[in-house]
Formats: C-alpha cells, structure tokens, sequence
C-alpha cells in the first residue's frame, strides 16, 4: 500500500493506493499549525490502517511555489565572485546582492585571487539587515568548486544555511545559477520547517517506510535529501498535477492541464501521454532557474483567492489569498463563495457567501447572483489568458528546447483536463472561456496526492572530464577527481553511468530497475 500526500496552500489532500485503486481519499484544511495539520491528515487517512501496511510514502507540496508566487519568500543574501565579461550586477537578486573580488577562468584555474576582506565585508553588511540564510555563486565554480568552498569556510559561523551555486546543476549559465542559488537560501527556512514536520510526524504515527518527496522534473527523491536543495520542491505541487492528472486519466492527444487550488492555479502540456519538460530550467515567477522540470506554470489564482474591486475600478481576483472564504468565517470574498452564493457548492454558511457577494457587488450595480456570476466568469478569463500566454511561450520556443517528439508542429491542445477542488464548479465557465471540450477526472480533488503517489525516483548529473588537466568534475555530486590524460568518451560515458546509478541509488531508486540514459556533449 502506498501512501501520497500533497501539502497545498489550502488543503492538504492525501490517498491509500493498494495495486491501482484509490482505496481512501482525504482532504484536510491546511492550518497555521503545519503539524497539526500533517496529524489530523494521517489520522483521518490511516483510520484502521496497519502502519506496518504502507510500503512507500511520496509527498509533494505547493508552499514553496505558493510563496514565490505571493512574492512572500524569507530574505536571503547573495555574494557572488565573477571576473571579466557580462557585469554581475546586471542578475543582482534579493535585497542584499554583493559582488566579490577574486575569480576562475573557463577552466576553472584561478585567474585572480579571492580577497578576504571583501568577502568579510559582504557578509557584515547581509548580517545588518538581520539575514541568515545566503547564496554563494561563482562563474565557473562547476569547473571548480575551490572559490566557493572558500567563501563558505570564512563565513559559515555567520548564517544558518550556505547555498551553494556548483551543487545546483552541471549546466554552465551564470545567470540562471545564481538566481536557483538564491531560492535555494531563500526557500530554505520554510522547506526546513514541512520537513521536519513532516518528519517528526511520520514518527509519531510510526511510519517508517521510505520516504519520497516530488521533485519538479515528476521524480521522487528521499526526503532527507532535499533539505540543502528546497527550491527542487518549488514545483513539486504543479508536478504531481501532471504526474495526478496522467493517473487519472491519461492525457490522450494534446491535452492542457489545469489544477485549480485554493491559492494557485497550475498548469502544464501534456503531449499523448508524454508531459513537456523544460530541458535547461524551469521558469517559477519571475525567477529563471536551473532546476530541471516539467514545463509547467503557476498563477496566483484560485478558489480561495481575494475578490476586490481594482483601483481602476474593474473586478479584480487575486494573486494574494487573505485567508479561508467568507462562507467558512474568512476576512474577504473569494471564488468559492461565489460558488456557494450560486449553489454550485453545498458547504460552508451560504447566506454568509450570499452577503458577501452582495455587498462586493454594490458599488457596480449588481446583486449576488449577478456578481458571483461574474466572479466566475472572471477567473475563468483570467485562466484562460493566462493558459493561452503559456502555449504562446511554449510555442515561441525552438524546438529542440521544447521535446523532441514536437517535430515544428504547434502545440494546440484538443482539450482540457481540469483537477482541484473546484473543478467540477469552474470546469464549464474554463471550458467555454477557452473553447476547448473538458473532463473531469474521479478523484479530480486529490490528483495531487495520486501524482505523488505513483511517481517513482529520477537523478541525474554532469560529468565534465578535462583531459589536458586530468579532472573530472561532477558538480552536482561534489565531486573532483584525477583522471588517467587519455580517458575516451566511452570511458568516461561509463564513468557517468555508474556513477548516476549509485547516486540514484542513494535517492531510494531501485538500482536493478534503473533506465541509465546518458547524453553525450
């Protein structure tokens, strides 16, 4: 029996899976208190449920993507050593960005050392503005990690997590390293605390089984060893909508698929079974990453999202969600009490939802009916210009970075798969917003669980072998060896290969069913 279970901004969703049944879903508010929280999901899910009975736990979350999306991350500072070429200060990140003295070459050879005093001084000056998380990134550092290690050792005793540029890919883009550095030191005190509560009331419950958390690209890696990597979950709610949504219904054709939560809503391409992966980093907010993904986006709208009106005096829904809707005692109108005021929900204090599009109403003439409508067929709208802004980047891409089964044809879905809690409620007012035919999956509100669920452990890394130098480097792994001068592409292919199971392997995969696949560059 496998256990999934997604941590979302609003609810907190979790399934039993025996063989290929859904045998218990559950959906649990998601409180202040996380790890109240996590207990009352397990209880409400394992009711007469053998611990010693779960065989594999997969979890997957939205609270990291959530808070990029509400612009709501911890402050993290950055330092930065790069040399010649494109000025550093043009990818300046965060509200504490310092550029440092001292740099490597292509190579990875020193070509001017670090100063200590300006790296001392970049840290005293984060310090002040009482941050304790930071990123350090160097140019080349994938070539050699020697400059940042060095950073690290003279300021370790200053900050409660070091991130560091070379262990995030083996992908040479200055630009985008340093801003998954800086998500990495930004994310890092929020993925620190679900984990350890997530952690700590496994153990409570006496679950003891092995432990998956969701990575972007759809994979799964164990728990434990994403805690110096958080912004690898930043996607994993939107992956496991892809790898739930799959599940549930196959995505036949060119399908969009859309998760409308309580606080966001995400969205993906999935072409005949096979999703889009965003092979050089995904893009999350305004954040150009190298986090390897499938190619998804997420808005900050959903179910729960703040209805106002705008200071140009039009509806205006979302990105910020104030809290629960007004039909469950929340501060503001929302969604989902339009849909209670319309009848379309049977929850919550519907003469509460009633009033409250009532008086959202007022100022534009309209009365609750009138304005719930309205509501919906807002964000509705608002999905689907946001839907069709993301096939059009999909669409501008060239190809080879998009998926090698496109062949120059146009991503045009032929139809919509809608998950999510509301997504029966919503799922016309999309459907006839975008024009496309639409269906809605049975477990449609927890798919993200499922997703979890059935995703299994991917890994991957660079192997960089300098012949002339007689190196080999494995940024990702922390790895820099000497090599024999005269090592062949194959020899180093192999090199790569077991080098990537044995990783993977230490990830929970099972090393006898692995899919070994390596790229030649």
């Amino acid at each position: 029996m496998i256990l999934g279970l997604d941590v979302g901004g609003t609810q907190t969703d979790a399934v039993l899976i025996e063989g290929t049944n859904v045998v218990v879903e559950t959906k649990t508010p998601t409180g202040d208190d996380l790890l109240a929280t996590l207990r009352e999901t397990l209880e409400k899910t394992l009711v007469d449920i053998d611990p010693a009975k779960i065989s594999r736990m997969a979890f997957s979350t939205t609270m990291a993507t959530n808070s990029i999306a509400q612009d709501s991350l911890d402050q993290a500072g950055m330092i930065v050593s790069a040399g010649p070429g494109m000025n550093p200060d043009w990818f300046s990140v965060g509200p504490s960005y310092h550029v440092v003295e001292g740099c490597l070459d292509h190579q990875g050879l020193e070509a001017l050392p670090l100063q200590k005093e300006s790296v001392l001084n970049a840290s005293a000056r984060i310090r002040e503005k009482g941050i304790n998380t930071i990123g350090v990134v160097g140019k080349f550092s994938v070539h050699n990690p020697a400059h940042e290690e060095q950073i690290k050792e003279w300021i370790k005793t200053g900050f409660s997590h070091i991130a560091l540029g070379h262990q995030v890919s083996g992908i040479l883009n200055f630009p985008r390293r340093i801003t998954t550095t800086y998500l990495n030191a930004a994310l890092y005190g929020l993925h620190h605390k679900f984990s350890n509560s997530l952690i700590r009331i496994l153990d409570e419950k006496g679950l003891h089984s092995p432990r998956f958390l969701l990575k972007p690209d759809g994979g799964t890696m164990e728990l434990d060893k994403t805690i110096g990597s958080p912004a690898r979950t930043a996607q994993s709610g939107p992956a496991a909508s892809v790898m739930g949504a799959l599940a549930l219904d196959g995505c036949k054709g060119t399908t969009l698929v859309l998760d409308i939560g309580g606080t966001t809503t995400d969205m993906s391409v999935v072409l005949d079974g096979v999703p889009l992966r965003a092979p050089y980093g995904i893009r999350l907010g305004p954040f150009r990453t190298l986090i390897r993904s499938l190619q998804t986006r997420s808005i900050g709208l959903g179910g729960d999202s703040e209805v106002r009106k705008g200071k140009d005096g039009h509806l205006t829904i979302g990105p910020l969600r104030k809290g629960r809707p007004v039909a469950f005692g929340g501060p503001a109108p929302t969604p989902t009490d339009a849909m209670i005021a319309l009848g379309l929900l049977h929850t919550g204090d519907k003469e509460a939802a009633k009033k409250a599009m009532e008086n959202l109403g007022r100022s534009f003439k309209w009365d609750a009916p009138q304005t719930a409508e309205s509501v919906l067929e807002h964000v509705a709208r608002s999905i689907a210009e946001a839907a069709k802004a993301f096939l059009s980047y999909l669409n501008s891409r060239p190809v080879y970075t998009i998926h090698e089964v496109l062949h120059e044809e146009k991503i045009e879905p032929a139809s919509v798969v809608i998950i999510g809690g509301p997504a029966p409620q919503i799922a016309d007012y999309v459907g006839k917003a975008l024009d496309l035919p639409y269906r809605v999956p049975g477990h449609f509100a927890v798919a993200n669980a499922v997703g979890a669920a059935v995703a299994r452990v991917t890994s991957e890394l660079t192997l960089q072998a300098d012949t002339e130098r007689g190196t080999v480097v494995i940024p990702e792994a922390n790895i820099q060896n000497n090599i024999e001068s005269g090592v062949s592409m194959d020899g180093a292919v192999a090199l790569a290969g077991d080098l990537l199971k044995k990783q993977a392997g230490g990830m929970g995969a099972d090393t006898k069913a692995l899919d070994g696949s390596v790229n030649k560059k």
